[in-house]
């Protein structure tokens, strides 16, 4: 039982911080030209769209959806996301000063660690597996038809958006 409380309260943390870090996040990345302009616009002069998209976001998983479910979408995401941030770092360890050898230590415990939550997720529970890869390839797939449908096509290190 105090196991669960604990999860429930790290989640809604978690969501919490997602979604105040969203409203200046998601501007900034829409000023850059990486995510549609009506994020850019603000609301009684703060940019509360990105606020107002992750928080709906946010309400449809939360309701259909269990914690547990959540708990594993979340800690994968987080876990992509750091690897490819480490991979960025591996990338343009030579322009931003960095050492490659401590990115690439990063790639590789974010890959076995993301290896270990899945093996885990297959054994336990393999439908969480399913939501899971339906759920990353929803995301890449949507980020595929914005770069198309928008005109943009890979942005590369070091370029801006506009």
């Amino acid at each position: 039982m105090l196991i669960a409380v604990a999860a429930m309260l790290s989640t809604v943390s978690a969501i919490n911080a997602t979604l105040y870090g969203a409203a200046r996040f998601s501007y900034i990345i829409a000023k850059d030209g990486e995510l549609p302009a009506f994020l850019e616009r603000k609301i009684w002069n703060r940019p509360l769209s990105g606020l107002f998209l992750t928080s709906g976001a946010t309400l449809v998983v939360a309701n259909f959806f269990d914690v547990s479910s959540i708990s594993t979408m979340g800690s994968s995401g987080f876990l992509i996301i750091f690897g490819a941030v480490n991979g960025a770092g591996v990338r343009l360890a030579d322009s931003v000063g960095g050492r490659r050898w401590i990115s690439a230590a990063g790639v590789a415990a974010c890959g076995l660690a993301l290896a270990a939550l899945l093996w885990q997720t297959f054994v336990n529970s393999p439908g969480q597996l399913v939501v899971l890869v339906v759920l990353v390839g929803l995301a890449f797939g949507i980020e595929s038809g914005y770069r198309r449908f928008s005109g943009r096509g890979e942005i590369r290190a070091g370029e801006g958006g506009r």
